[in-house]
């Protein structure tokens, strides 16, 4: 499963990185970049920062997540903070513990990925727009990830947070 959702999570990298390349040259010089809750442009930014904002995003969110699936099983037991951490962390349920944190921490990568896909793909159509509007379709993205992320930080209570049985 997390073959999978790496494949996943590097494709949405690429993605975001493509995006930010064909949208560079199809940007006006002075881009609209930060709007106000009603949409208006309020903020602008010459067309090569957004590109590097762009792609310093994605590769910070890139970095961030990679690091913190992978940095629990390389602590030591003591420095994992799970509920029933003897048990979880038992040495013939470390490593299944450590690929399900990795999974969902991964998931949730995947989905802020592509929030941020959706919203610099808005951001794009805003600056086609006289004068640019950034739609309201950006908080139906932003409601969906705050509820995805609901869902996984549930599904982790629900996981650890039960008193084990075995």
């Amino acid at each position: 499963m997390n073959r999978v959702l790496q494949v996943v999570f590097f494709a949405l990298v690429l993605t975001a990185f493509t995006q930010a390349l064909w949208q560079h040259d199809k940007l006006p010089e002075k881009v609209a970049a930060h709007f106000d809750g009603a949409g208006r442009a309020n903020g602008w930014m010459s067309r090569n920062s957004q590109t590097a904002w762009h792609i310093g995003t994605v590769l910070f969110l890139a970095g961030l997540f990679q690091g913190i699936a992978l940095l629990p099983s390389r602590l030591p037991k003591d420095y994992v903070n799970l509920p029933h951490r003897d048990h979880w962390l038992a040495p013939d349920r470390a490593e299944d513990t450590y690929a399900w944190l990795a999974g969902i921490v991964l998931t949730l990568g995947c989905a802020v990925l592509a929030f941020f896909i959706a919203l610099f793909q808005l951001l794009y159509q805003a600056n086609h727009l006289s004068p640019p509007r950034l739609s309201g379709a950006v908080w139906w993205f932003a409601g969906g990830l705050l509820a995805l992320m609901a869902v996984g930080l549930t599904t982790l209570l629900v996981k650890f947070g039960r008193k084990p049985t075995g």
